[in-house]
C-alpha cells in the first residue's frame, strides 16, 4: 500500500515548511500557499500581474544560501503575518501586507546573508497568490511526490541518515517499493477522489546538500545519486486533474 505520510507546504521560496494534516486540491493548483512568496534577487524583475516563470537562482534559496536552514519559519495565511524563529527564538515578525515590514524581512535576511547593502533583495508575490503563481522549480503548476522508500533505500546505498526534508515534497508517502514512483510517469494517481497525473522526475541541485537540521552542506546528494544509480533524480511532479481532499494516511493508487 502506497501511503501518505505526511503532507507539506512552504509559504515562502528557500525557508522551511509546514506540515498538514489535511488539504483541499484544486484541479490545475498547488498546494494552495505553496510557494506564494519568494525574495527575489537585487535586479530581478517580477511583474505582480503578468508573473512569468523564473529559475531558483533569481531568488533566495537553498541551492546558494545554505544559512536559510538554519531559520524555523511560520505564516499565517489569513493575517499574513510570517515569524521568524532562531534556536526556537523569535528573530523577526512582519505583517506581509505591509510594505515596510516587507522591507524589513528583506534586509533581515540581507543583513544575515551578507549580501552587500545595495544589492538588497525584495520580497515577491503574483496578484492572487498562487492561483496567479507559484514559485515552483518548474514552470507548471506542480505537486511534488517523495517515496520514502527510494529516501531510505538511497541512505542505505551511501551508508547515511537522509532526512527525507531536504527534497522538500509536498507530499511523503511510503511506497512499496522504492523507485517504483518513475514507473508512474505519464500515468494517473488517484487519492480518493483526487487524480494527478505524474508528467517529471525530480532533478537534484545543490539545495539537497544541506543539512535541515544543522544548515551545512553535508552529502553531496546529487553525485551521490548519480554515482549510485546514474541518473540525480528523486521524486516526481504531479499535476491536478481532478481536485478533492486528501489527509495523511491516505492510500495513493495507480490508475
Amino acid at each position: 500500500m502506497n501511503k501518505i505520510e505526511s503532507i507539506y507546504r512552504y509559504p515562502i521560496k528557500g525557508l522551511s515548511g509546514e506540515s498538514m494534516t489535511s488539504v483541499v486540491l484544486k484541479a490545475g493548483e498547488v498546494i494552495p500557499g505553496d510557494r506564494e512568496y519568494a525574495f527575489a534577487r537585487a535586479g530581478v524583475q517580477f511583474d505582480s500581474d503578468k508573473p512569468e516563470y523564473l529559475q531558483k537562482t533569481n531568488f533566495l534559496a537553498l541551492v546558494r544560501d545554505e544559512k536559510l536552514a538554519e531559520f524555523d519559519t511560520r505564516f499565517d495565511p489569513e493575517s499574513k503575518s510570517l515569524s521568524i524563529f532562531q534556536d526556537r527564538i523569535l528573530a523577526l515578525e512582519a505583517d506581509l501586507v505591509d510594505p515596510a515590514d516587507c522591507l524589513k524581512a528583506a534586509e533581515f535576511f540581507r543583513d544575515y546573508l551578507a549580501i552587500l547593502p545595495d544589492n538588497c533583495p525584495s520580497l515577491v508575490r503574483a496578484t492572487g497568490g498562487t492561483t496567479g503563481h507559484s514559485f515552483s522549480d518548474v514552470p507548471n503548476k506542480a505537486i511534488s511526490l517523495i517515496n520514502l522508500k527510494s529516501v531510505s533505500e538511497f541512505g542505505e546505498k551511501i551508508s547515511a541518515a537522509v532526512d527525507p526534508i531536504r527534497f522538500r515534497g509536498n507530499i511523503n508517502f511510503e511506497g512499496d517499493e522504492g523507485w517504483q514512483e518513475f514507473d508512474w510517469l505519464d500515468r494517473e494517481l488517484s487519492i480518493g477522489e483526487v487524480i494527478l497525473r505524474a508528467f517529471k522526475r525530480t532533478q537534484r541541485c545543490a539545495a539537497t546538500m544541506v543539512n535541515p537540521d544543522t544548515a551545512e552542506r553535508d552529502i553531496n546528494v546529487p553525485k551521490k545519486l548519480h554515482e549510485n544509480y546514474a541518473h540525480m533524480d528523486m521524486g516526481i511532479y504531479t499535476e491536478v486533474i481532478a481536485g478533492g481532499e486528501i489527509k495523511c494516511g491516505d492510500e495513493i493508487e495507480l490508475i
